[in-house]
């Protein structure tokens, strides 16, 4: 039983087409669905006979390539006087991969042109065969009639040739050997040769065409809104008046569709009109503005001609937005209402299309698929399926990106991160038997390791092309130190040189080996891919580098079957087009990167959830909704760049030839008729940044102009609030769905209706048993972060990025606050500090240069100058304590030794304290509540710190000292202290000793609410607020942000008792340079 056949322009369309009949009949089978250039070439097969017209023709494009590729290389052709400016191209260039890339670039895009050429302008393919040229003096038209006459040479029989031969046999011999019937369904362009073709085999054999025609009426004249402006310009008020009755959509839209339907009307055809017409007072008195509209363009009638304006409804919805993923969580939201609306509406019922679809593909999944989200399923709004269509695999499959990724591994510097990225991807996971969990571990290993960049040093030396024996901060050198430490303890310890790192231990040493295992891999494949090689051992190298690299899961057998098929096609493409050329891996790459960059059409298209796809021809098949997102000016109508060869884009334009912007016009046009009880378009309206105005689509903004024929609001779109959980976006008449964002917008709400900064103590705070000095100085220092973090459980730091790719050049301050406090507790405890300086050099903290030896000698003499100063002192370590209300303050400091120091020697005993740091005020009240402490034991003595200023990069010892007070003055001083620290555990407050001692400073001795009246104060505290080049204002302090977001004035603050916790302080310090 023959099959019928079915002509379609899309597998999206053909999956349609099953989908409806198998419910209309109950079933579909024995269909063929060939595309129409394929059909075309099987039945010229079929008239002309099997023996004469190969099974598949080397004119393909992705065959052609390749003959384009060996043509151009041919020393008879390079020779030809015409061919200078192509092999000129390619042959300038000094680098054999440059060359080799750029000359496949030009044969692929050459190809594309020959394409476009057999289908449009077959005639001057006969020109050329014949050695005529059709343009006047064009250099690139004899470089190609000369590359398109040695292709001819090769292999006669091209499809603008097969059609003329195929229309010439059908008109004077006929053809048995067609099928009963052909069936040529809803394609709304065809070439002028392809109706010639169809017209011929309409004199054999039964054509139908299912056309989608947008008016019943006659409409091949309809003109746009320039063209009547041409005829009003022209020919006069006259001939404009005629035109003036035309539907405007029709005539915007529709050319692209009317140039198909003059073509048609010219054939010998029986038309069947198959419109869904409604009766006359129906068509009067239409239930919504849509179907009025599409009844308008059904008649071809003008805009509301001659009717009241129409009551708005909810048919056509027409919204702005700031950002693509408004535009999502809106569209989100309208549809779960139109659902709550219509219980018969199901999510097979909707479309969406965007001009692009990977702009929003993330952003898809991120509101409709809740990626991440932890909540509980009561407290989620219901969740709509949906499927994204459209999306080139590269973008759409992590695994097919890895592959392609792996492909640049000889050029690759193996940075740590990139490295790492792969082990993210589940399918390398699981081929080196590694576990998601092990991540953090082998990243936690890799950090203390230093691993920044290379394989080992050659690799290295290849990369930066230096003499350089050094492989500090690679692969290799980082796994080495792993490796020794495993081997030698739990301490890090010099061996070779080298300076272990001990975090490898039991069974972990599995999962370092399987680290292992992967660089290997991969540093015997960064060798192996610059080889080059021929199509087909390049097709059988890269299916085993897959195998070696990488395990699928049954859900990835599909993904892993098509990298098979592209290097596949990519070795018989060769094979059949002759070319026998060895390959480079830069060519392999270009192939397969364009290959996988090519969205697939028909996957995840109509699945039965809402469909996302992009806007392509025939899309717009009937849905009950029809949204359409990304209606901005400069992104739809979609803009094609012709290429510089394309002789057709220098040429007058045909009826019938391609145009993206007519394309996409006409899409918009099907877009209107398609949809059956709703209508949603979007665009962004205005910038996230500035809110500056953003114009929409033309086309847009012309569909706006014709709603208000109908009603003045309809053509007005809503304005959507900048974030979804504006207090606004919950009172319209269609409310967000969304509750984290309404609860959200609730708090927004209560907290506009309580004056600012006013807090409700918590009722039962966490207090802590034991206080440190330490930890008392850090709250009163960052009051907002220590009681986020103490009491609510918040953490706001932004998450700090733990791998670096790049190896030190310079040393930082931690790492010298680390190796100074290392010096001084060696000496301190009268250990060499040889072992630390060596330890410091080799551990990576510092670049392999003699910038490093410079740097410790430097760190050494200022750990040498303190501790001297220190140990002068002859100090004893005693224990303070003192209760602040149910918790105890404890801590344990040096003190001068009397025995030692004699009271005559001494004008006052004094703790003493050093660090490596600078003097900050947490440290400064970190000595001075240690102290008082000590003072309100009865013990009278001072504060002494020494610590390092760098000027230049040389070190200044300074001394900085505190006189003690009496003990019912340090009993009082800490009462105050504590009860402000005790405060922190109920609410937040602005204690802010750093910005308190600032202020103190420049207020002198006048007291700080009366100073903060004046100017000069309110000039110091905008300084402090706002923060300047060198250091961030106190305005970027995240805690700070979260309880008072409108910000701190001067008058906020808390100034009497600023006065009352710091003044003191201040007095009793000074510090001077030794």
């Amino acid at each position: 039983m023959q099959a019928e056949t079915i002509l379609v322009e899309s597998p999206g369309m053909q999956h349609w087409l099953n989908m409806e009949l198998a419910r209309e009949q109950g079933i579909a089978m024995n269909l063929s669905f060939p595309l129409p250039t394929r059909f075309m070439w099987n039945t010229a097969r079929q008239v002309l006979g099997e023996d004469k017209v190969p099974r598949q023709s080397v004119y393909r494009r992705e065959v052609l390539v390749w003959r384009i590729e060996k043509l151009i290389q041919e020393p008879e052709f390079c020779a030809l006087p015409e061919a200078q400016p192509v092999c000129r191209y390619w042959q300038h260039i000094e680098d054999t991969d440059e060359q080799a890339v750029q000359r496949l670039q030009f044969a692929t895009a050459l190809a594309d042109v020959f394409e476009q050429y057999q289908l449009y302008r077959p005639e001057w393919l006969f020109a050329w065969e014949a050695n005529t040229t059709v343009l006047s003096d064009s250099e690139d038209e004899r470089w190609q009639a000369a590359i398109w006459q040695r292709l001819v040479e090769e292999a006669p029989l091209h499809p603008a040739r097969l059609h003329q031969q195929a229309v010439t046999t059908l008109h004077e011999q006929g053809c048995d050997a067609l099928p009963a019937r052909i069936i040529v369904f809803a394609i709304n362009t065809m070439a002028p040769q392809l109706v010639q073709f169809f017209d011929a085999l309409a004199q054999h054999t039964d054509i139908h065409l299912f056309h989608l025609n947008p008016s019943v009426s006659y409409w091949g004249e309809t003109k746009s809104d320039r063209e009547r402006a041409r005829l009003l310009r022209e020919q006069g008020i006259a001939q404009w008046q005629e035109t003036s009755q035309d539907n405007p959509l029709l005539g915007n839209l529709g050319k692209q569709g009317r140039d198909l339907f003059n073509l048609l009307t010219e054939l010998d055809t029986f038309e069947v009109s198959a419109f869904d017409v409604e009766a006359p007072e129906a068509s009067a008195s239409a239930s919504t503005l849509l179907n009025q509209l599409q009844q308008d363009i059904l008649h071809a009638r003008p805009a509301n001609a001659g009717r009241q304006s129409v009551a708005s409804d909810d048919s056509i919805t027409l919204i702005k937005a700031h950002s693509p993923l408004r535009e999502v969580q809106a569209l989100h939201d309208y549809l779960l209402y139109q659902m709550q609306q219509s219980p018969d509406l199901a999510p097979g019922d909707i479309v969406v299309m965007c001009p692009a679809i990977e702009d929003y593909a993330p952003l898809i999944d991120a509101v409709f698929h809740r990626v991440g989200t932890s909540a509980p399923a009561q407290s989620t709004p219901p969740r709509i399926v949906c499927s994204i269509a459209d999306r080139s695999p590269l973008d759409a499959e992590p695994l097919i990106a890895a592959f392609l990724s792996l492909l640049s591994l000889p050029d690759s510097r193996f940075e740590v991160s990139k490295i790492m990225d792969y082990l993210r991807l589940d399918a390398m996971r699981k081929k080196f038997g590694l576990a998601a969990e092990d991540l953090d571990l082998m990243q936690y290993w890799l950090e203390q390791a230093h691993v920044h960049w290379g394989l080992d040093g050659q690799h290295k030396r290849q990369v930066t092309r230096q003499v350089d024996d050094s492989y500090a901060f690679s692969w290799y050198w980082g796994l080495e130190r792993l490796l020794t430490g495993m081997a030698l303890g739990d301490s890090a310890l010099i061996y070779n040189n080298m300076l272990s790192v001990p975090h490898v231990e039991g069974q972990n040493s599995v999962v370092l080996g399987k680290l292992i295992s992967l660089v290997s891999q991969l540093k015997h494949y960064a060798g192996e891919l610059n080889q080059a090689r021929t199509a087909q051992d390049w097709h059988q190298f890269l299916m085993t580098m897959r195998t070696d690299c990488f395990e699928p899961d049954n859900d990835q057998l599909d993904v892993w079957e098509s990298i098979s098929k592209a290097t596949a096609d990519l070795a018989a493409h060769c094979d059949e087009a002759g070319y026998e050329a060895l390959l480079t891996l830069r060519q392999i790459k270009e192939v397969l990167v364009k290959r996988f960059s090519s969205p697939d059409a028909g996957n995840h298209f109509l699945t039965g959830q809402v469909t996302f796809c992009s806007m392509l021809p025939m899309r717009s098949i009937p849905f009950k909704v029809v949204c359409i997102l990304g209606l901005n000016d400069g992104e739809f109508p979609r803009q094609s760049q012709p290429i510089s060869i394309d002789l057709m884009a220098n040429s007058s334009r045909k009826i019938g030839d391609r145009s993206r912007r007519l394309e996409d016009r006409y899409l918009f046009l099907e877009a209107l008729i398609s949809a059956r009880t709703h209508l949603y378009l979007s665009y962004q309206a205005n910038s996230a940044q500035d809110n500056s105005e953003r114009q929409p689509s033309l086309v847009l903004a012309e569909f706006q102009q014709v709603l208000t024929a109908y009603s003045p609001a309809a053509g007005e779109p809503q304005q959507l609030s900048l974030h979804p959980f504006s207090v606004a976006g919950f009172q319209r008449s269609q409310p967000g769905f969304e509750k984290g964002w309404l609860r959200l917008a609730q708090a927004i709400a209560v907290y506009h209706e309580q004056p600012i900064g006013t807090f409700s103590p918590l009722p039962d705070p966490r207090l802590p048993d034991s206080i440190s000095p330490a930890e008392m100085a850090r709250a009163l220092c960052q009051p907002f972060k220590y009681f986020a973090n103490q009491q609510l459980g918040l953490y706001l730091e932004a998450a700090q990025p733990g791998l670096n790719d790049a190896e030190p050049f310079s040393a930082n301050n931690l790492t010298r606050f680390q190796t100074l406090s290392a010096l001084n507790e060696a000496r301190h405890e009268q250990r060499d500090p040889a072992q630390i300086l060596n330890q410091t050099q080799l551990s990576g903290d510092l670049p392999t240069t003699p910038l490093a030896t410079e740097l410790l000698e430097q760190w050494d003499r200022a750990s040498e100058l303190m501790m001297a100063q220190v140990h002068s002192q002859r100090l004893i370590e005693k224990a303070y304590s003192w209760y602040c209300g149910q918790s105890q303050l404890t801590t344990t400091v040096w003190q001068q030794d009397t025995q030692q120091n004699p009271p005559q020697t001494l004008d006052t005993h004094f703790l003493v304290t050093w660090h490596s740091g600078a003097q900050n005020t947490s440290r400064l009240l970190q000595q001075y509540i240690s102290m008082l402490m000590a003072n309100a034991q009865g013990e009278h003595v001072g504060m002494l710190s020494f610590y390092c200023k760098w000027k230049k990069g040389e070190p200044e010892l300074h001394k900085a000292t505190f006189e003690p007070c009496s003990p019912e003055t340090a009993d009082h001083l800490l009462n105050k202290l504590a009860q402000a620290f005790m405060a922190l555990h109920q609410q937040p407050m602005a204690w802010l000793a750093d910005v308190a001692l600032t202020l103190l400073r420049k207020s002198k001795e006048q007291p700080l609410d009366e100073w903060g009246l004046r100017s000069d104060a309110q000039f110091e505290w905008q300084k402090i607020w706002e923060g300047n080049s060198m250091s961030a204002g106190l305005k970027e302090d995240t805690y700070l942000q979260w309880f008072f977001p409108h910000g701190l004035a001067l008058a906020d603050l808390p100034l009497q008792q600023y006065e009352a916790l710091f003044r003191p302080l201040l007095n009793q310090y000074s510090e001077k340079k030794l």
